[in-house]
């Protein structure tokens, strides 16, 4: 799972003119509490806390008292997928729900109580957006792109690096393919213990892209010459 922070908008008819609302939630002050990176703090009965300041700094431990237990449950943004814990109260305290709005894609949503999902710990961790998805997001709402588009002309990418990044091997097919390509989308494949497994998918948003990048097969990138190929399946 994948998630990053998101800010609760203002509810339908709310307004800043000091009228009472109906439903204001508190979700823009517990962003923070939860924090962005979600750094987690193992607590002696198994839960996990948190608190980071305004500016995205983690409080110091004077600050300790205020961190709040993370969400149990979360949400999904329908237009981009990204997903954001949030707890049952960060939807205000009154009324079936509020508007939220995605901080990665923009979209807003009225959100239910009864459409909140329980995190299954057992088995996932929510885990903070890899910085390339939130990349291919913005790469595609600025091509006016539905932000779940994850391209085309798929390629095989070995021999890496086990340091390589996603932002290498994506400036490396746009640097060094035989015509102008547009990578859309970099996935390295991860091992158990979070390490690359020196492998990697790469997608572009046309698929004559991924054949000129072909060009880039035995190319060095990081000291070692890849292995570029269409994939198999």
């Amino acid at each position: 799972m994948a998630a990053a922070a998101a800010a609760a908008a203002a509810p339908e008819g709310g307004s800043s003119t000091g009228v009472p609302q109906k439903n204001k939630p508190n979700w823009e002050v517990k962003q923070h509490r939860y924090g962005l990176d979600m750094i987690k703090e193992a607590q002696a009965d198994g839960s996990y806390s948190v608190t980071v300041d305004a500016d995205g700094a983690v409080a110091g431990e004077a600050a300790a008292g205020e961190a709040l237990p993370f969400p149990d449950t979360y949400i999904t943004c329908g237009k981009c997928k990204s997903l954001f814990a949030i707890a049952d109260e960060d939807l205000g305290a009154v009324g079936k729900g509020c508007r939220v709005k995605c901080s990665v894609c923009g979209n807003s949503w009225y959100q239910s109580r009864d459409r909140l999902f329980d995190i299954p710990n057992e088995s996932h961790d929510l885990l903070p957006a890899n910085q390339s998805d939130l990349d291919r997001v913005a790469r595609n709402l600025s091509k006016d792109i539905s932000p779940s588009f994850f391209g085309v002309g798929k390629l095989y990418v070995g021999n890496l690096d086990f340091r390589t990044s996603a932002k290498d091997l994506l400036d490396f097919f746009e640097e060094n393919s035989s015509e102008k390509v547009e990578v859309c989308d970099v996935s390295i494949v991860m091992g158990p213990d979070g390490r690359s497994r020196g492998f990697a998918f790469v997608t572009f948003y046309e698929e004559a892209d991924a054949k000129k990048a072909l060009s880039c097969n035995e190319l060095e990138c990081n000291g070692r010459e890849l292995a570029v190929r269409e994939p198999n399946n």
